[in-house]
């Protein structure tokens, strides 16, 4: 039994693009369109919301924890959730560059084969 296992991970590694297996031995595989939309509705609700939640937590730290009084807490509040919008863009350009460069590996990988 074990050698048939050996066997059959034998012809599947064999048949893997050789240029698209990673160190851990599998090959990338492309994000599907469920995968792809799931990141963009994540990425809308953490753009929606994180900048509110970042502007009154800030907003009233400052006031309570150092006795900044108003319009000064408005501008520590509004500077953080400009951060927080400048984090989330970041963060869905990155995936999206990663998921790029995965596509440009598969699609080198089936070239040579």
């Amino acid at each position: 039994m074990a050698g048939c296992l050996k066997a059959s991970e034998n012809l599947q590694a064999e048949n893997l693009p050789s240029a698209s297996i990673h160190l851990n031995g599998q090959a990338p595989k492309l994000p599907s369109p469920g995968n792809v939309l799931l990141k963009l509705l994540a990425h809308s609700i953490a753009m929606f919301t994180l900048p509110f939640f970042s502007y009154y937590i800030v907003k009233d730290f400052v006031e309570k924890e150092f006795g900044i009084e108003h319009p000064k807490n408005y501008i520590f509040g509004a500077v953080s959730s400009i951060i927080m919008v400048q984090i989330v863009i970041f963060s869905y350009v990155y995936q999206a560059f990663k998921e790029e460069q995965i596509a440009k590996k598969v699609k080198a990988a089936s070239k040579r084969e």
